[in-house]
């Protein structure tokens, strides 16, 4: 079975998918180790450990593409990408899903910023395309699936400029143009999710980001409130700033690690999530005459 059959599977059973954001491929592994179904390769933490870089539209669409083939070459569940506006209009968008689809991609979402896009969660509005563009681009992504397992996503960020009433009616056209779910951008209070439930239908998404209100629930509450996916973009790389910044922090103030150690993988721990052992095995295999 596919990832993205894997994926299809697991969102069409009851409750709602916890998926972690991850930014390279330690990170999904350690997503896959933990038990999670389905991964997020968010855009924000792609550009992040990429490049470096704020997420105010500086990826391009081969650097994601050739960052999902090295991910999908050794995670073993679905991984949804963030592939932000889809690189441009409608044909470049149908160039990056067939793209990233082909780098093994089991989900696919698009954003109906303009291609000088701003992080999702700064405040002051985004620069969004019309509706009529983004309905284009959300078909464009559809006809570029060849396994029609594929999962798209549609995104809208239309909340922050003018809330519900603009942000609804958005997702309401993403949906009827084919998308596969559909994930309004909200701050995540109960009654603003219910509101969405209501009257958007398919499959909905919730960000769950630890900086929005909606990190106040847990997953249980997004599944009660009709939520299909529940994602944690920035868990990983908020921990990873936090934690190794004080690490290196210490290490360079103090010259050792030593009082540090407990908070580090021992080195079969770090392995383990390596699968070092399969690949030894795999190594004297092949060395048999």
């Amino acid at each position: 079975m596919s990832t993205a059959a894997q994926l299809r599977e697991a969102m069409a059973e009851d409750g709602c998918l916890s998926v972690p954001g991850v930014h390279d491929a330690l990170t999904a592994l350690l997503a896959e180790r933990a038990g999670f179904r389905v991964a997020l390769l968010g855009g924000n933490a792609t550009t992040a450990s990429l490049l470096g870089l704020p997420d105010l539209g500086f990826l391009s669409a081969d650097a994601l593409i050739a960052h999902v083939r090295n991910l999908s070459h050794v995670l073993r569940i679905p991984l949804l990408v963030d592939a932000d506006t889809g690189f441009g209009g409608p044909l470049q968008v149908h160039r990056a899903v067939a793209a990233l689809e082909h780098a093994g991609a089991a989900a696919v979402q698009i954003e109906d910023q303009t291609p000088a896009k701003r992080c999702g969660l700064l405040a002051g509005g985004h620069p969004l395309v019309s509706t009529e563009e983004m309905v284009e681009k959300v078909a464009a992504a559809c006809a570029a699936r060849k396994d029609p397992d594929t999962v798209i996503v549609a995104r809208t960020l239309a909340y922050s400029s003018g809330g519900l009433e603009e942000a609804i009616p958005r997702a309401r056209a993403y949906h009827e143009a084919g998308a596969d779910a559909v994930f309004v951008q909200v701050p995540g209070a109960t009654e603003e999710l219910r509101e969405i439930r209501r009257r958007v239908p398919g499959p909905l998404v919730v960000n769950m980001d630890e900086t929005l209100p909606a990190s106040n629930l847990n997953v249980s509450n997004a599944a009660a409130e009709g939520f299909k996916l529940a994602l944690f973009p920035g868990s990983a790389r908020y921990t990873l700033v936090k934690t190794v910044g004080d690490v290196f922090a210490e290490l360079c103030r103090e010259g050792t690690t030593r009082s540090l150690r407990e908070r580090m993988a021992s080195l079969d721990e770090y392995h383990d999530v390596l699968r070092m052992d399969e690949f030894l095995h795999l190594e004297r295999r092949l060395a048999k005459p």
